[in-house]
């Protein structure tokens, strides 16, 4: 199989096209559930000494959970990397996130692409891309934010024949100022008939600790039965605007 080596941080991850031997045969338990859930919400953990100490050494880390009375973690999502990444680059760092299940079983792996700041009307002159992995690193997918001049879009792509699956819209410049006035919400749309299989909500408004950075949740709505693969790019499209939008950026030089 064809090997490409991918650059992330400090270690080079290996992938393959095709499934590499002794690949599981069998989706994990986790994924599993994954598929049944209508709804999940994703949220950042957020500690007092990462909004004000910009010394702290810190990496981002989520939590999937399920849209419930009583919430049941399904998923833990950590960035791993070099120490004082992020404090020295901040937002525009390249970055590796784990997604591993309760029982610390690998599911996917999110790998995203060093970018420089927001430019003319909050889009980058060098647009990020996330890419999405299966274990043990089979490339699956990869979103990619367009260069626009206003409004926000991504692409999720297949890696294989980079054949475009989904296409992400939503209708506000500078997503992060919108959540102060109204939920923000980020419609995903089937490539082929532009039909809408899932939502991206922030319930923002009026949430005074999403306004402080004390609270970063998200709410991913699948609104029609798609397949693993396209559930995980929605995930994935969800962690990629959390971190060019959302993320508390202090850093060394701020």
């Amino acid at each position: 199989s064809k090997l490409v080596p991918v650059t992330c941080m400090a270690y080079v991850v290996p992938e393959t096209f095709q499934p590499c031997k002794g690949a599981r045969k069998e989706l994990p338990l986790g994924l599993k559930e994954l598929a049944t859930l209508s709804e999940v919400q994703i949220s950042r953990n957020v500690n007092f000494f990462e909004l004000f100490l910009c010394c702290t050494p810190r990496q981002a880390s989520f939590t999937v959970s399920t849209c419930t009375t009583s919430p049941e973690e399904i998923f833990s999502i950590k960035e791993s990397g070099m120490c004082m990444f992020r404090e020295c680059l901040g937002g525009a760092r390249n970055l590796m996130l784990r997604m591993s299940n309760n029982e610390d079983e690998d599911v996917a792996f999110f790998s995203r692409s060093m970018t420089c700041t927001r430019g003319c009307c909050g889009s980058a002159c060098c647009p990020p891309n996330m890419g999405i992995n299966s274990p043990p690193y089979i490339r699956i997918g990869t979103i990619q934010e367009r260069v626009n001049c206003c409004y926000p879009m991504f692409d999720a792509t297949n890696y294989k024949d980079n054949e475009n699956l989904l296409t992400y819209h939503t209708d506000c410049c500078y997503i992060k100022t919108c959540g102060l006035c109204f939920d923000l919400e980020i419609t995903v749309h089937d490539a082929s008939t532009e039909e809408c299989v899932a939502k991206i909500v922030k319930k923002s408004k009026s949430d005074c600790r999403e306004w402080c950075n004390f609270k970063n949740d998200f709410i991913v709505q699948y609104l029609t039965d798609l397949d693993i693969v396209k559930r995980l790019m929605v995930i994935g499209a969800c962690l990629l605007a959390d971190f060019n939008s959302f993320e508390h950026d202090r850093r060394y030089c701020c």
